[in-house]
This record gives structure tokens, C-alpha cells and sequence, in this order.
């Protein structure tokens, strides 16, 4: 028997992710932020709105930089008729 030769290390109450964690978290953040940032804005109308969440849901990453690069800064070119 080799009782006493192991030591215990008791767990961090936070993990340790390293950068993969924090490069996941910013990513988790860039996503939900730009899904409430497409439902709050009223510049496009509903079908763009649409299409951009789904861009976003579709490729996180790219589409979340896109709806924050170029997304909020389009206006949709709607003509109202008089």
C-alpha cells in the first residue's frame, strides 16, 4: 500500500482557461451582443434584421465583426410614398 505519497490540490474556485477561455468568452460576448444590438436597431427593416441574426447564428465570429464593422452602420434605403 503507498498511503500518504499522493497530494491532494484542492481546485480553484475559478477555473484557468488560459487565452483559448478568454478568446471564448470575448467571442460569447461579440454574439450576444450583436443579437441584441440587430433586435434594438431601428434602421432596417424586419427581413434585414432577420437576415443579419441569421448571419450571426450562422458564423458566429465573422458575423458578429460584420454586424459591428458595416451591419449598424447601413441605412436601409426604404422610400416611403406620400
Amino acid at each position: 500500500m503507498m498511503a500518504g505519497t499522493a497530494v491532494e490540490v484542492a481546485a480553484p474556485l475559478v477555473p484557468s482557461f488560459g487565452i483559448l477561455g478568454f478568446l471564448l468568452m470575448v467571442n460569447v460576448a461579440l454574439f450576444i451582443g450583436a443579437l441584441i444590438s440587430i433586435a434594438r436597431t431601428r434602421n432596417h427593416t424586419t427581413g434585414s434584421q432577420i437576415a443579419w441574426a441569421l448571419t450571426v447564428l450562422a458564423l458566429p465570429v465573422i458575423g458578429s465583426l460584420a454586424w459591428f464593422a458595416i451591419g449598424r452602420r447601413m441605412k436601409n434605403k426604404v422610400t416611403l410614398r406620400q
